[in-house]
């Protein structure tokens, strides 16, 4: 089986190579070669493309509360960023490498390693502040202005090849050797032009967020510490974000510019969500670290706690989490935690009764609300836990794929078979798996419980399912 990464190159390769992409109707013609800039429109509906691909394609963590995490701290930055349209998307990519990425249509994606490598709050703010000042300043869209023949397929092209330096450069080599050189070169080659905006931008959007401005001059040094003597790793014309001693002094002479009280950890909760990164992302190191000493702080003990609930170990892990002091840690954090070892030992009335406090003090919350939903369909109230979903999905501008996937298996559970299939397809939609979609919306019109208003619905959505999927090259 291939990677969903090879995929991705060998889709965008096979657009370049046959123009099916460029020629369909229903995907974006990103400018000519006159070279008119990319309408917000268009970067847009390129925007809402591309995250299906990304959702299909790669791997990404797929635990709500660090995605509830990263996206909270991203639209807080996003609030405070200048020239902001459209909808910003976080995504958590689960990769050890150290890196981060930007796309039309407000998709930021941070990899689990920078994560891991970032020493507090304000260095992941500023790196997500420099990519969110790629997007509100418009790079993607001037680079396609500059190329002949701009469309979706050398869109995709290009991303996947930033891609593919991001995950994997060995790939991204062997996709330029195949005939991707020409176009990626140039496009990427024209990105690096515009670090210093993104960096400038960056710095302002930190410095109104609260967070302290020299965090992101205090990034690159730290990268170029950790890539010193790696520099033949990825091809020179690959790197997205290149760091020199230049860069690092422009960045701290304009931090320097900026007066006022900054904090480097908003929330406290940065620690707590790097430590639950570490746990899921590799358990067994973890728990290997823990055991090594004796003498715990309580973050420790929380990303042990979490790494044995992964290894299915939950009297360990409720032993751990026992030894916290309330006070010395989040109650949200702490509290999930608590759930999530009540879900372990199948006590749901008990994990219910904790949600139900959780959902009194933070009203609303998405993380709360999810694993609510996750509790009432495994504890038999199927009917219930739909509604939850209901809720949450009414709430979203894009619907997450997670959610979608719960709703289909609770109304599967209660009997609601054409809400369950309708989810499903949506579910394979939203991930840019657009054949099974409309299978699962045929399923759904064929289910015995679906009602004319219904089926109208149905059938407009899987008309539109089927008509990506013919446009999609073959």
């Amino acid at each position: 089986m291939k990677s969903p990464l090879t995929v991705l190159l060998f889709l965008a390769t096979l657009a370049l190579g046959t123009g099916t992409l460029a020629q369909s109707p229903r995907l974006p013609s990103l400018g000519d070669a006159s070279g008119g800039l990319l309408t917000t429109t268009e970067e847009l509906e390129l925007g809402r493309s591309l995250l299906r691909e990304i959702r299909r394609a790669m791997p990404l963590v797929d635990d709500p509360e660090i995605n509830f995490y990263l996206d909270a701290l991203g639209q807080r930055l996003v609030s405070n960023a200048p020239d902001t349209t459209g909808a910003f998307h976080f995504l958590a990519v689960d990769n050890r490498q150290i890196n981060a990425f930007a796309m039309p249509g407000g998709i930021v994606g941070m990899h689990s390693g920078l994560i891991l490598e970032t020493r507090d709050e304000a260095e992941l703010a500023a790196v997500m502040a420099h990519e969110i000042a790629h997007v509100t300043q418009r790079h993607i869209a001037r680079m396609f202005a500059r190329g002949r023949d701009i469309n979706f397929a050398t869109g995709l092209a290009v991303l996947a090849g930033i891609l593919a330096a991001s995950i994997d450069p060995q790939l991204a080599q062997a996709a330029i050797t195949g005939g991707m050189a020409a176009g990626i070169q140039s496009q990427i080659d024209y990105t690096r032009a515009n670090e210093a905006e993104a960096d400038r931008v960056g710095i302002q959007v930190l410095a109104s967020t609260g967070f302290d401005p020299h965090a992101m001059a205090d990034f690159f040094e730290r990268l170029q510490e950790l890539t010193r003597g790696a520099e033949d790793a990825v091809p020179e014309y690959l790197r997205t974000h290149p760091v020199t001693l230049g860069r690092i002094s422009d960045a701290r002479g304009r931090a320097e510019q900026i007066q006022g009280s900054f904090t480097r950890d908003e929330t406290g909760a940065f620690p707590w969500v790097q430590a639950r990164v570490r746990a899921l992302g590799d358990p067994q190191r973890s728990v290997r670290r823990f055991t090594a000493t004796s003498d715990h702080d309580p973050v420790q003990l929380y990303e042990a706690a979490v790494a044995y609930l992964e290894l299915g170990q939950t009297r360990e892990a409720a032993r751990l989490l026992d030894r916290i002091p309330p006070l010395e840690a989040p109650t949200l954090t702490l509290t999930l935690a608590e759930v999530a070892q009540m879900r372990r030992r199948n006590d749901h009335p008990a994990a219910l009764e904790r949600l139900d406090e959780l959902d009194s003090i933070y009203p609303g919350n998405p993380v709360v609300r999810q694993l609510q939903a996750r509790v009432l369909h495994e504890s038999g109230r199927h009917g219930d836990a739909v509604r939850v979903v209901d809720r949450l999905l009414r709430n979203q501008i894009t619907p997450d794929p997670a959610l979608l996937r719960l709703k289909a298996e609770a109304a599967d559970a209660g009997g609601r078979i054409a809400v369950s299939r309708e989810a499903m397809a949506e579910y394979f939609f939203h991930r840019g798996q657009y054949t099974e979609a409309v299978r699962q919306f045929d399923d759904a019109l064929a289910a015995r419980d679906a009602s004319p208003r219904d089926i109208e619905r149905i059938e407009h959505k899987r008309d539109t399912a089927r008509q990506v999927a013919q446009d999609m090259p073959r």
